[in-house]
């Protein structure tokens, strides 16, 4: 018997200036054994949040200028438009995230990325973009809102893992009639579990690290990150399923996890901003 209860927040907003859009909440309500969106709006707002706490003032002058408005309202706002855009945009699917089968020694861009199209090649490409002075405006205004959401992306660690199961997506759960996967299970409650208020869960998660800390957590690269959300799908997510199918999760699994999710979007928001420092210099 699956121990688990779901209480979504759909309906009313996740921050006061952006209610969650209602097509989104029902999809992510509704989603079937495709690919899910990663973090769900509220965790692309905590990182998107927590990045521009971190911003230098050119480099918040420069997303200032790109998104038209000030930087950290457009940052947060703008942190969920790469899953907006997916039916529009079907060739951008696969730049959410890279299957790297547990088990493996980790990401292999030939085995993983074929035609580099994956998270890990996407974020590459996106802050190429955005640092080529050749590159036009509107090139660059889309590469900067992919990678606010792609950085958020490749640290869900079932966005970087797979076992024959979509990262997730076909592992079922069953609740009073409702269906769920594991997947959606880290997009959405692992996050509510740390409340709805995107700007206290950013305050919360960046200030329980030490300057030493973050300066540790801000370096490294794209492949890096995925290799580390990995990791962490092996050995937090997938080694407390059995093999034999059954999901058997205890009713405080999303709190159980809250330690995990909170330095995942920690991490996410810091890199983010380190990145775009670098670019922006």
């Amino acid at each position: 018997m699956v121990h688990w209860t779901i209480s979504y927040a759909f309906g009313k907003p996740l921050i006061t200036m952006r209610p969650l859009p209602r097509f989104l909440a029902v999809i992510l309500i509704s989603l079937p054994a495709a690919p899910a969106f990663a973090w769900a709006p509220l965790g692309h707002q905590v990182v998107a949040a927590i990045a521009v706490r971190h911003l230098t003032p050119a480099a918040r002058t420069q997303v200032a200028a790109l998104l038209g408005g000030e930087a950290g309202a457009m940052m947060v706002l703008d942190s969920s438009w790469a899953d907006e855009i997916r039916g529009d945009r079907p060739d951008t699917g696969a730049w959410h995230y890279v299957n790297i089968e547990i088990g493996s020694g980790g990401y292999n861009a030939a085995r993983d990325c074929s035609g580099g199209d994956c998270v890990v090649a996407q974020i590459d490409r996106d802050a190429g973009i955005l640092s080529d002075r050749r590159a036009s405006r509107t090139a660059k205004v889309e590469a900067l809102r992919f990678l606010i959401h792609f950085v958020g992306d490749v640290h869900q660690p079932l966005h970087a893992a797979d076992r024959h199961d979509k990262g997730g997506n076909d592992i079922k759960l069953r609740r009073r009639g409702q269906r769920l996967s594991l997947h959606q299970i880290w997009d959405q409650d692992v996050v509510l579990a740390l409340g709805q208020d995107s700007q206290r869960i950013a305050a919360q998660a960046d200030t329980s690290l030490s300057p030493q800390q973050e300066q540790q957590i801000s370096r490294g690269t794209a492949t890096d990150w995925a290799n580390e959300s990995f990791a962490l799908a092996g050995g937090e997510i997938y080694a407390r399923l059995s093999q034999n199918g059954r999901v058997d999760l205890p009713g405080n699994y999303a709190a159980q996890e809250s330690g995990v999710v909170r330095l995942q979007l920690a991490r996410a928001g810091l890199r983010l901003a380190a990145l775009l420092n670098r670019i922006f210099r």
